[in-house]
């Protein structure tokens, strides 16, 4: 946990994973989606997210996912691997990274991460390379 909060800056509290946050007009659109049947991976929500985020970021096009493994998932395949294939990921990650590297066929190899970034450790990557 030091590593963590190092990494974090000492004082700062992780965010809470499972507490919603609503600050606008969240209630109002949940409700609308509830009213008309629209609680799904479509409808008018998905599709005004997906153009506002293509007009924000400057692309063409853009596709929500419906989580996260879904949306790596979908980067594996439009990457290109795909059976047989060895791919590094991160040894500190949520489950996620490894399933969507196994959905396609290949094979997750673990890198270790360094203290003080948490992120991958440039060494351990060498090694693997």
């Amino acid at each position: 946990m030091a590593a963590v909060q190092r990494a974090l800056g000492g004082s700062q509290l992780p965010a809470a994973l499972h507490q919603p946050e609503f600050r606008g007009a969240e209630w109002t659109y949940v409700k609308d989606c509830l009213d008309t049947g629209w609680v799904s991976s479509v409808g008018a929500y998905v599709d005004r997210f997906e153009r506002e985020l293509e007009r924000a970021s400057g692309v063409r096009h853009a596709v929500a996912a419906s989580t996260g493994t879904a949306a790596l998932h979908v980067c594996m395949l439009l990457a290109g691997v795909g059976r047989g294939d060895e791919v590094l990921v991160p040894a500190l990650t949520f489950v996620a990274t490894a399933n969507a590297v196994s959905y396609t066929g290949a094979v997750p190899h673990f890198v270790e991460a360094e203290d003080r970034t948490l992120g991958v450790d440039p060494d351990a990557l060498e090694l693997h390379l």
